[in-house]
């Protein structure tokens, strides 16, 4: 089971970006070549573009944050030693996690609402288009949890320092 669950992680955070990325690209290239060469501008691309990108950035971000991948703004605690750095981490996942904890529930019951509009052309449902928001929502709650528990870990002695810092010393 655990297994399946990953991999189904693996298709909405990693292989659906891509796919989503991919068609969107595409149809751009399509929509600019019919607009300025054949000079008959589509009236569906506009929708596909907008859906792409809304589904490859929000997708796209709970990979980055699983990879810890993503931008932050360490200047403070890169500038602590371990145990303060982690405590700054963690007041600060709490934030992140609570807030998008308070937000899963009211992001799903208007995704669900928004069920009975649809798209101008392909007359898809806004369902479809903005439930991502309610995974982004569960997905970067879960990985702050990971990263909360990671700081605990620091603050306890458990391990010397958290992967961000570890990885960032890697890197130089």
């Amino acid at each position: 089971m655990k297994k399946v669950l990953l991999f189904l992680r693996d298709i909405i955070e990693l292989y659906l970006p891509v796919v989503s990325f991919t068609v969107m690209f595409l149809t751009f290239i399509l929509q600019v070549f019919f607009r300025y060469v054949i000079r008959h501008p589509l009236t569906w691309s506009m929708e596909i573009i907008v859906i792409g990108f809304v589904w490859t950035v929000i997708f796209g971000a709970c990979y980055t944050m699983r990879r810890k991948s993503h931008v932050k703004f360490t200047m403070i605690y890169d500038r602590l030693a371990p145990k303060p750095a982690a405590l700054v981490r963690m007041l600060g996942n709490i934030i992140i996690a609570g807030t998008f904890i308070s937000l899963v529930w009211a992001s799903w019951k208007y995704s669900l609402f928004l069920g009975f509009q649809k798209t101008a052309v392909f007359r898809i449902s806004y369902t479809v288009i903005f439930i991502p928001f309610a995974y982004f929502l569960v997905s970067i709650t879960g990985y702050s949890i990971s990263e909360i528990i990671e700081d605990i870990k620091v603050l306890k002695g458990m391990i010397p320092d958290s992967g961000d810092r570890r990885m960032a010393e890697g890197a130089k």
